[in-house]
């Protein structure tokens, strides 16, 4: 209770600072004698309310007996607000009309209270302080300054890690000092004040089973002495265990009617009090005054059961084994054997390692499935008389990942029957099985899920990630004789062939001789003629020179042409002859798919085709040979989507009939083992795991089981096959070309016509004839018919 008086006097102190300059103009002393009223809104029909008013009285009483008799005093004005938004908010006008009091201090919780106060505050310009929020000035810097003393008493033992244990959301920001100070927390547990005892026991097992074995709780002393009963009962309050709780629950536990009970359940544990010396009013003064410049002091208590408690030191920003007024004359403690011998719990001074390590020696039950396929990486023998035999590359992995440990384990693997056609739903059930405590872990092929996570703690993967995607590879001689035309498409060769017979035709029209004698009884071959002589100049065989400059350029741009396609079909040709093709096509084709719901779970997903949805489930390494061996039209599939390390056995086993399609897909997290939750060999394992990853123990492993180390699919030449050019690839060109011989023909039609311009005058003059005659032969016709026009 003296901390919350020394709390509330620094708010009171700060806040009368800031009135009486804002009169004054400065922060001097107040005016002798006089009185300064304040308020006070709580609801009294609340446990809080009550204890707030009563903390607020005392605290003005010794705020008043800080001074002298002539000195500035608090007079104050309670208001009940009975928990309504409304009544408080009209207490608040009547304590500044009526009153004319200079700060409120409200304990409201509901939000709507709170805004209508806080409202009221910056309308009236009455300061409104609540006193209850977490984000009161003082409530920072106490906790602030005991967190530091905590993190000192933690690395003063040598714990690396501590459990904090917090009452609700409100205490988020008391959690946040420990990760300012880079001090490493294993978990958080956050229990509510009306938490049932079923949800604080499911908790404690919990935390339980986790490494870390010193607890921080910071917590109300109700829902304190509920979690230490239960801790107890749980064995958490033996040997090995450490248990540090704050001021939040020390400064008010025995205040409890059943503080003897409780005590009785916390023996060795260690608490942080709230210490305020005795001594002269003037004293008193500079406590506060030390407190608003964060000296704050804690007493440290070792709690002995029935016996009471007894004090082992101080923190005042340093250990220290006692206090006096000037905190100056202190013997400082730099080691744990400077304390006063610590009893800790079950009645031992060895202080806690912090670190609860496997000392029983029961073995732990493995469950391995039985059969998934792949034997490469895992298989299980069954045989009556020589037992039972577990081998493949996850066995392996683990058997070096357990022998790598610093502390033995014993262990067993235990063979885990599943149906073969739900293999999905199998594994799920074998991670809910250890979940369920039937097992202490589970080795296997087990992908690593957000879902599964929920139930289990996973190891670091141990293999590749993602989903990938493998196809059937043509075989060479399976290629046909016509693959010289496979190079480009249709379309593209019926453009090439229309734009070189465009292009001769011009050119011959360009360089047709000009006497029409020269041609007598040459017709027959002049089509022939015109092709020979234009393509001859195509391939630079020509046997005449071009005498045009228009038909140069044509011949010019169409050589450049001809560059750029035969380039690129030399460059297609080749490919398609060396290289191994992928029969998959997403239009047309079915996939198969692994029997896990990562596989089926990538046949929706946008990173694949659409077209994909069509598939058939497949279950192990020969129904995935057989389906691609038959292909889609037989029945089979053409593809299919699996987790990488399946692909990667099958692709290692048969290199030269089949290939991965496109790139990985990174949407899984590969395979781990999976232990049960708070397990204190998880870390240990993926600790192990990292390091056969570092010394190339796991490389070594992966050589031995598949044969070839695994390869690199994007470093493949193989992965994607080859397209043939289509007209699209090459519209830009053609459409130059075109533009090109356009400009070209209207250049060369209007230069001839201006060569023969006589000619076309004469063909004028004898179309003005033709009509002209026309016109009258017409007119005459019309006169025979009816004679009766002459006379008009």
């Amino acid at each position: 209770m003296i901390k919350n008086q020394i709390l509330l006097l620094f708010a009171f102190y700060f806040s009368l600072l800031g009135e009486l300059s804002g009169k004054g103009g400065g922060l001097g002393p107040a005016v002798d004698g006089e009185e300064v009223d304040v308020g006070l809104i709580v609801d009294m029909r609340s446990r809080e309310g009550k204890v707030i008013h009563g903390r607020v009285s005392m605290a003005i009483s010794d705020f008043n007996s800080f001074g002298r008799d002539n000195q500035m005093r608090i007079v104050l004005h309670t208001r009940d607000s009975k928990g309504d938004p409304l009544l408080a908010l009209s207490s608040a006008f009547n304590l500044g009309e009526n009153n004319k009091v200079k700060v409120i201090f409200s304990a409201q919780k509901l939000t709507l209270e709170a805004k209508s106060l806080a409202e009221f505050g910056n309308n009236t310009k009455i300061p409104v302080i609540p006193i209850s929020a977490p984000y009161l000035i003082q409530v920072p810097l106490h906790n602030h300054a005991e967190v530091k003393g905590i993190i000192a008493f933690a690395e003063l033992h040598e714990w690396e890690k501590v459990i904090l244990i917090y009452e609700d959301h409100n205490d988020n920001h008391w959690s946040d000092f420990f990760e300012e100070k880079k001090f490493q927390v294993a978990y958080k547990s956050s229990v509510a004040a009306s938490s049932k005892d079923e949800y604080i026991i499911e908790e404690l097992h919990r935390l339980k089973a986790m490494e870390t074995s010193v607890f921080v709780v910071h917590v109300e002393p109700v829902l304190a002495s509920r979690i230490f009963v239960h801790a107890k009962r749980l064995g958490m309050a033996s040997q090995g265990y450490a248990w540090i709780v704050t001021s939040k629950c020390m400064n008010h536990l025995q205040n409890l009617k059943d503080y003897s009970s409780i005590s009785e359940n916390m023996q060795g544990f260690i608490g942080f009090r709230s210490y305020k010396m005795k001594g002269s009013k003037e004293f008193d003064m500079l406590q506060l005054m030390n407190f608003i410049t964060q000296m704050v002091n804690f007493e440290i208590v070792n709690v002995l059961g029935t016996e009471g408690e007894r004090r082992v030191g101080f923190w005042t920003g340093k250990f220290t084994n006692k206090l006096s007024h000037g905190f100056a004359h202190g013997r400082h403690l730099f080691s744990s054997s400077g304390f006063e011998t610590i009893i800790w719990p079950g009645g031992t001074s060895t202080i806690p390692k912090g670190r609860r390590m496997q000392t029983s020696t029961k073995t732990l039950r493995i469950a391995v499935p039985k059969s998934n396929g792949f034997p490469q990486l895992l298989k299980v023998d069954i045989d009556l008389q020589t037992n039972i035999t577990f081998s493949g590359f996850c066995i392996e992995v683990f058997k070096a990942a357990m022998a790598g440990l610093e502390h033995q384990v014993p262990y067993e693997f235990v063979p885990f029957e599943y149906n073969k056609t739900h293999i999905g739903e199998a594994y799920s059930d074998l991670v809910y099985q250890v979940y369920l405590q039937k097992y202490d872990a589970a080795v296997g092929d087990i992908t690593i899920t957000s879902n599964r996570s929920f139930y289990v703690d996973f190891t670091l993967p141990f293999t590749d990630m993602g989903i990938g995607m493998v196809s059937r590879l043509t075989p060479k001689e399976n290629q046909n004789l016509w693959i010289f035309l496979k190079p480009l498409t249709p379309g593209l060769w019926l453009t090439i062939v229309g734009v070189y017979v465009l292009s001769a035709l011009f050119i011959w029209l360009i360089e047709r001789p000009a006497p029409v004698e020269q041609q007598t009884g040459q017709s027959n071959g002049e089509i022939g003629r015109m092709f020979g002589f234009s393509f001859s100049i195509f391939v630079f065989a020509h046997w005449e020179k071009l005498s045009s400059n228009l038909s140069r350029s044509v011949v010019v741009l169409w050589v450049f042409v001809l560059f750029i396609l035969g380039s690129n079909y030399t460059a297609t040709l080749t490919s398609m002859m060396t290289v191994q093709q992928i029969e998959f096509n997403t239009g047309k084709s079915i996939v198969g798919r692994g029997a896990g719901p990562v596989a089926q779970g990538a046949i929706g997903n946008p990173n694949f085709p659409n077209s994909l949805s069509k598939s058939i489930r497949l279950t192990s390494l020969e129904e995935y040979v057989k389906a691609l061996s038959e292909g889609s039209k037989n029945g089979g599939v053409s593809a299919i989507i699996e987790e990488m390390p399946y692909i990667n056995v099958m692709v290692e086993k048969y290199p030269t009939r089949y290939s991965k399609v496109g790139h990985v897909m990174p949407t899984t997290n590969g395979f781990g083992f999976a232990f049960r939750k708070g397990s204190p060999i998880t870390h240990d394992i993926s600790r192990e795991i990292a390091k056969l990853r570092e010394d190339g123990t796991l490389q070594r492993l992966e050589n031995e089981w598949f044969k070839n180390p695994i390869i690199d699919f994007d470093s493949r030449n193989t992965s994607d096959s080859v397209n043939p050019l289509t007209v699209r690839d090459f519209g830009g060109l053609f459409f130059i070309n075109g533009i090109f011989l356009a400009i070209t023909c209207f250049l060369f039609l209007t230069s001839l016509l201006y060569k023969n311009i006589h000619v076309m005058k004469e063909w004028g003059r004898l179309v003005k004839q033709y009509i002209c005659m026309k016109i009258f032969k017409n007119k005459r016709d019309a006169n025979a018919v009816h004679p009766e026009l002459d006379n008009l």
